[in-house]
């Protein structure tokens, strides 16, 4: 049986959590988009200097889970970054896991450290964007009581997708 361990990023982490947001994100969904509207959604999102700025901005905060063999996972949550008039909520912003690791407690373990962060805070509510045909994604997260909010386009380079805005109630 793997044993997971979880601690928050540091600015060492940030190279090796780039390459795993790039490699999870591009594994998942890379397959539906054009190239320059791939390269141009990775170049700003998850690069190491990205990551590190993400890393030490007190607003944020990054959850890695680790296996024996490294990074397997992590989650990304923070100030409110999407169109919700919400002024005193809070966002997960992602939950990544590496193939080896869905299915074993992880996710869990990390929605459930991020709705305790949230609730911490004294955030009213946590929200979430959801690919409106990522459905494991959606399954999972209303087993933790998100619920439709709204949705919006999530751009990938000039290509809109259309997301699903979660909310929970805290």
């Amino acid at each position: 049986m793997t044993t997971y361990t979880y601690r928050d990023a540091v600015a060492a982490d940030a190279e090796a959590l780039a390459v795993f947001a790039r490699d999870s994100w591009v594994t998942t969904f890379g397959h539906l988009y054009p190239p320059h509207d791939l390269r141009a959604f990775l170049t700003a999102k998850y690069g190491a200097e990205i990551q590190r700025r993400e890393i030490a901005d007190p607003n944020m905060r990054y959850l890695l889970a680790f296996d024996d063999k490294g990074l397997a996972g992590y989650c990304m949550m923070g100030a409110l970054d999407m169109p919700v008039d919400d002024p005193r909520a809070l966002e997960l912003h992602r939950l990544y896991l590496h193939q080896r690791a869905k299915g074993a407690g992880v996710a869990d373990a990390l929605i459930q450290e991020t709705i305790a962060w949230a609730r911490a805070k004294g955030a009213p509510a946590l929200y979430l964007s959801v690919w409106e045909n990522n459905e494991r994604a959606q399954r999972f997260y209303r087993r933790y009581g998100f619920e439709d909010f709204s949705e919006w386009d999530f751009m990938v380079g000039t290509v809109a997708d259309r997301d699903y805005i979660w909310r929970l109630a805290l």
